[in-house]
């Protein structure tokens, strides 16, 4: 289970990230999703163009591990 402030590895590429955010947005037919808001890029403190980007959480699980 990932929180703010994890750093996490994505295991097929090696790229690295922090997790900034989770959030919960609600879909249709009441159904809930969690997203985890991920700061990747070159430079994972933010100082030069890092990107955020949100996964699902369930996906980010099988594809991410905190490192």
């Amino acid at each position: 289970m990932f929180n703010i402030g994890d750093y996490i590895q994505f295991t097929s590429t090696g790229c690295r990230g922090l997790v900034v955010k989770i959030a919960r947005h609600e879909g249709s037919r009441a159904r809930a999703t969690e997203f985890v808001h991920v700061l990747c890029g070159p430079d994972t403190d933010g100082e030069r163009n890092g990107e955020i980007t949100a996964f699902p959480r369930l996906h980010l699980e099988m594809v991410a591990e905190i490192i």
